[in-house]
């Protein structure tokens, strides 16, 4: 008999601008891999943009007891492992907020900047 998932809610800013894209995730999600695959399929008409980064925002309190906010980027599984943890421990509760650069490869700007190759000589 398997443990069933919990889904945690995510709001995502693309690029950092509105419209905020909510979705969930299992809380086991521990790829970052996995973590930026959900994220591009959110992407649409995406003109071949991909995920490149990701950070969340980690609450804390100062020593006057105010909130403050860290942007933490994701780099490895290990990185998402702290974000479950950090959000486990939140002081604020509500939807994880993640930041995701989104970005065309550099495959795909290659191939718009090469230009077609003529049929004749000169």
């Amino acid at each position: 008999m398997s443990i069933p998932e919990f889904l945690i809610g995510l709001q995502v800013y693309f690029n950092g601008r509105n419209p905020v894209v909510e979705f969930k995730i299992p809380d086991d999600t521990t790829s970052l891999a996995r973590l930026k695959e959900k994220m591009n399929e959110l992407l649409t008409d995406s003109d071949n943009r991909r995920v490149t980064k990701i950070e969340f925002l980690e609450d804390w309190i100062d020593t006057n007891g105010r909130v403050k906010y860290n942007l933490i980027e994701l780099k490895d599984d290990e990185d998402v492992k702290v974000m479950w943890k950090s959000f486990r421990r939140r002081i604020t509760k509500g939807l994880i907020e993640l930041d995701a650069q989104i970005q065309r490869s550099v495959d795909d700007i290659m191939k718009m900047l090469k230009r077609p190759e003529s049929s004749g000589s000169a």
